[in-house]
């Protein structure tokens, strides 16, 4: 546990040093080419605050195969997500062989570690409150620690889908800049901090489900 939690700072700290050298790229280049500079800073903070996400929750998806889990010790979310393979199956109508199969399956599952697969996790390209919102429940975190970034992450990635698609309505300042940096520092520290609390305490496990319910 200690490992994924470390290699998750590091990945925070190389992110810092690149934001760093943002800073110091806009102070060096002429006034002509700051405003073009600062467009092109917005997806790429974006870029760094979904490849964060990404792979810091690939890195506990990866950790929990390691643990070797069964059904019976995980909270159900976790369950659900290792079987999404498995329930995408269903999704278009099948033959009652197939069903016969499908439930095969996933008997099967309930007697064997869980596999989880990180290409389950996804940001769909577009890591929204909304979708931050998901994940955050299909971990079982706390989402009410990420309610303040609400507004500023969508009018971010309102913004950088905008200047991605070739838009060019926004004229961004320094202040603007700043602003989503610091918005982006703060959302990867404040998911950082979330996930070495979860696995710490192992809040995936359902033992820990009964012992809140009885405080």
């Amino acid at each position: 546990m200690i490992t994924v939690i470390n290699e998750i700072k590091q990945e925070n700290e190389w992110r810092q040093k690149d934001f760093a050298n943002m800073k110091f790229l806009y102070s060096e280049i002429s006034n002509e080419l700051q405003p073009l500079f600062l467009r092109m800073t917005i997806p790429y903070l974006y870029a760094h605050w979904e490849g964060f996400a990404l792979d810091s929750l690939r890195k506990v998806v990866n950790y929990f195969n390691k643990l070797k889990l069964q059904h019976k010790d995980v909270k159900i979310n976790l369950f659900v997500l290792s079987l999404n393979d498995k329930f995408n199956f269903l999704k278009t109508k099948q033959s009652f062989s197939q069903k016969c199969e499908f439930s095969e399956n996933f008997l099967q599952s309930l007697q064997n570690d869980l596999k989880f697969d990180k290409k389950n996790i996804n940001t769909k390209s577009n890591l929204r409150f909304d979708v931050l919102t998901e994940l955050c429940e299909i971990f079982g975190f706390e989402l009410n620690k990420f309610d303040q970034f609400k507004r500023d992450l969508d009018q971010f990635v309102n913004i950088r889908n905008s200047i991605a698609h070739g838009e060019n309505s926004y004229v961004l300042d320094i202040e603007n800049f700043e602003k989503y940096l610091n918005l982006v520092n703060e959302l990867m520290f404040q998911l950082q901090t979330e996930i070495e609390i979860y696995l710490s305490e192992k809040k995936y496990l359902k033992q820990n489900e009964v012992q809140n319910t009885n405080k």
